[in-house]
């Protein structure tokens, strides 16, 4: 994959990630080695709930919108009036509340449904369409990672059974990707939600949860310790603690590597901490 010189930060960056694996390894045969990326504008371009949007066309539809249309809401009607209805809920729950409450309503608006049905749908909308958005520069740093034998977990504050159609396309596990959850009954959604929910604070409480996962498995092996990489983020809303967080780590040699993608102007109390990055190509022009 070739990229536009207004990109080579891709190459760049995970020259820095190999070349820091490689000193871990020379230290830590056994180590294992992750990485953690946030999916929707991070990874891919736009959102898979929301869908993605440029000079007022829709490049894409959500998975909301067709989740929607194609019935699976008890709450909003599959005519178009049903999604128009769920966008102007939403946007009211994220201006007047904020984004914690809303993430969640995405997943709680599905209540009722076959959480495999959902699975599928996600699956087929990434299998076709969503793969094209992915960015080239994220999948080149993504895909070198995983050559590398590099583990990487998806972080996401969409719904779980949406994040996990992007499974196949990544070539990673679905138990690899976590979004925001609902518990079920006999297959079908309910309302209630499942925490950590993977949403500011929530992604670090996840990240921290897969990181002591994989210490427990080595628990029989001191010669195997869990070092976190890197970190890949889009927002200082809703990534900033997880990024934060890996770069809080103390390696026994070299220093993590944090990256906001696109994320715009830092706060202060961030600014400076992390690399910052601007990217637009995606695989499907490269």
């Amino acid at each position: 994959m070739t990229l536009s010189p207004t990109e080579s930060h891709a190459a760049e960056l995970l020259a820095e990630l190999l070349d820091l694996r490689a000193a871990l390894l020379a230290l830590r045969p056994k180590a294992r080695l992750f990485a953690f990326w946030d999916l929707d504008g991070t990874l891919l371009r736009g959102d898979c709930s929301e869908g993605l949007h440029a000079e007022g066309q829709e490049l894409y539809p959500g998975l909301v919108r067709l989740a929607i249309e194609q019935g699976h809401s008890p709450e909003y009607s599959s005519d178009g009036i049903g999604y128009q209805r769920w966008q102007q809920d939403y946007r009211q729950l994220s201006e007047r509340i904020g984004c914690w409450l809303a993430y969640p309503f995405l997943a709680q608006i599905f209540a009722g449904a076959s959480e495999q049905d959902l699975l599928d749908l996600a699956a087929a909308h990434f299998d076709t369409t969503l793969r094209k958005f992915y960015f080239a520069a994220s999948r080149t740093i993504f895909d070198g990672l995983a050559k590398a034998g590099v583990e990487q977990h998806i972080l996401s504050a969409s719904a779980q059974f949406f994040v996990r159609g992007a499974a196949a396309s990544l070539a990673l596990p679905p138990e690899n990707l976590h979004g925001i959850q609902v518990k079920t009954a006999e297959g079908k959604l309910t309302r209630e939600l499942l925490y950590p929910v993977t949403y500011a604070e929530g992604k670090v409480t996840k990240l921290i949860e897969i990181v002591q996962a994989a210490e427990g498995q080595a628990q029989s092996d001191s010669e195997q310790p869990v070092f976190v990489l890197a970190a890949f983020g889009n927002s200082f809303e809703t990534d900033q603690a997880f990024l934060a967080h890996v770069l809080r780590q103390t390696l026994p040699t070299g220093l993590p590597l944090a990256v906001m993608i696109n994320a715009g102007f830092a706060p202060t109390n961030y600014r400076g901490l992390f690399r910052s990055v601007r990217q637009t190509r995606v695989v499907s022009e490269i």
